[in-house]
């Protein structure tokens, strides 16, 4: 789903107003985008020289964050990381076997990396619209019914 359908669903659906969403979505989107380009191939390559035996120095490791955080900046929001893992297994001298290892699993971490941040989109508009008073209570709570048991807990 894009920024754009989710900027909607804030607006619409939860009640954020306009003008904030409108900030917050696409702010939120780029960030944890570029976030995920980051945090999944370092701890792949660590996970890459743990599994072949290799011992990675201190040097390795600012290496590793290095290259995440330039290349996270330089590459475009695709399904998988599996550019950036080959750029740091490579740029580390790690064996690129490890790349077809994290193959296997990749569309499964994808598809959970994907669900966070989509619900990040959601809820961090939602909290802090909340938080300052400007959420629409009642279109937040126009999908809630008295019957629904998650109210009948709270109250």
């Amino acid at each position: 789903m894009s920024a754009w359908a989710w900027f909607c669903v804030t607006e619409q659906s939860l009640g954020v107003p306009r003008a904030y969403s409108a900030f917050a979505v696409p702010l939120g989107a780029t960030t944890k985008m570029d976030g995920c380009a980051a945090i999944y191939p370092a701890i792949s390559a660590i996970f890459v020289a743990q599994f072949f035996g290799l011992q990675l120095g201190l040097s390795d490791y600012f290496l590793i964050v290095f290259v995440s955080v330039i290349g996270s900046a330089a590459t475009a929001g695709l399904t998988g990381a599996t550019v950036m893992l080959t750029l740091t297994l490579s740029t580390l001298g790690l064996p690129l076997e490890g790349v077809g290892l994290l193959l296997a699993i990749d569309p499964i971490l994808d598809m959970g990396r994907t669900a966070v941040n989509v619900a990040g989109q959601a809820l961090v508009p939602t909290i802090v619209a909340k938080r300052e008073g400007i959420l629409d209570l009642e279109v937040y709570n126009a999908g809630r019914t008295p019957a629904d048991p998650a109210i009948q807990a709270a109250e």
